[in-house]
Order: C-alpha cells, then structure tokens, then sequence
C-alpha cells in the first residue's frame, strides 16, 4: 500500500463495480450483503462524505447515492464520529419519518421538507428557464438540480454542510484516520 492510500480506501476502492447504488434500493442492499458490517460501514460514510463535500446534503439527497444513508449513520458511529453521525441522522431526518430509499421518493421528500407548493415549483421552474432564455442552449430542459438548489433553501443546508466539514476534519481525529483505525482494529484491513 502506497503511503498515499489510507488503509480504509483500499478496501473500499475496489467496492465501486461491487455495490450497485444506481438502480433501486433493492438491488444495493442486495449488493450489500454478502459483505461485512465493517466493509459497508466504511464504505457507506465514505460515500456520503463525498456527496456532501462535492455538493453539500442536497447532492447526497438529490444523487443515487443517498440509497445509503442508513448505513453511512452506521459507519460514522462504528468509525467514533458520532456527532457526524447524528448531524447525518438529523438532516436525513428533514425528509421525513422514514428515509425514503428510493431517489424519487428523496426528491419529493426534499419538496415536502420545503413547504414549496406546486405553485412554488413552477414559479421557481419558470424563473430558472427565464434566466436560461439569454442561453444559447435554451432550447434544453430546464436544469432541475437548480430548481431544487433554490426550492431547498429553507431548509438551510449551507449552514449543515459547514458543520459536516468541520466535524469531517476534527472529530476523532478527522474520517480518514478514524476510519483507517477502525478498519485496523475490526480485521477488515485484509481484502474480502
């Protein structure tokens, strides 16, 4: 192992073509099972560490990915991050009583969660094509990414994200050492 590969990543590089998080809640949990708790701990909180950096908590919700909330809560508690844990759990919480799985589910949560109306929807869809029309390419379909960035402002998510990186680079130690250690000390540092 090269001094730039954590312990943790070389065992969950090789998940990537193993664990399908692309096509229904079924199938990735069907993916997950034959693995270990530690390997899908891991893996999972790598994942929605990702999604959030790259994009914040809307991109985890919005993106496939976000299929693996449950056990990215699981893995931030076994790795000792347990107030990422619970700020994961908390805003995965905003979508309702129980996580919806599915991403089209997440999407209508994500609205719901907003108290946007489908009046809203559509004046904030018309906005967006509006500022698109000086685009050359306005003939595309309107960016809804964008639709749910301004629908999801309410529910505050900058602030979140914020939290997420500070907690993601301090507590225990930062993930990467916290889940370095973690797959050290449960034996899962040797390949499945």
């Amino acid at each position: 192992m090269s001094k730039s590969e954590s312990a943790y990543w070389v065992l969950v590089k090789p998940l990537l073509e193993k664990v399908d998080i692309y096509t229904t809640p079924e199938n990735y949990l069907a993916s997950i099972a034959a693995l270990s708790q530690p390997l899908v701990n891991v893996y999972a909180a790598h994942f929605c560490l990702s999604e959030i950096h790259n994009g914040g908590f809307l991109q985890f919700f919005w993106n496939n990915t976000g299929v693996l909330e449950p056990e990215a809560v699981a893995g931030f508690t076994s790795v000792g991050m347990p107030k990422l844990a619970a700020l994961v759990n908390e805003t995965a919480a905003l979508l309702g009583d129980t996580y919806p799985r599915d991403r089209d589910g997440r999407w209508d949560a994500l609205v719901a969660a907003s108290g946007r109306s489908d009046d809203d929807m559509t004046g904030i869809i018309k906005e967006i094509a509006k500022k698109d029309s000086g685009d050359k390419e306005a003939d595309r379909a309107v960016d809804f990414y964008r639709v749910f960035v301004k629908a999801t402002e309410p529910l505050g998510f900058d602030e979140l994200d914020r939290q997420v990186w500070e907690l993601a680079g301090t507590e225990n130690g930062g993930f990467d050492q916290a889940a370095d250690r973690y797959v050290r000390s449960t034996g899962s540092a040797e390949a499945e």
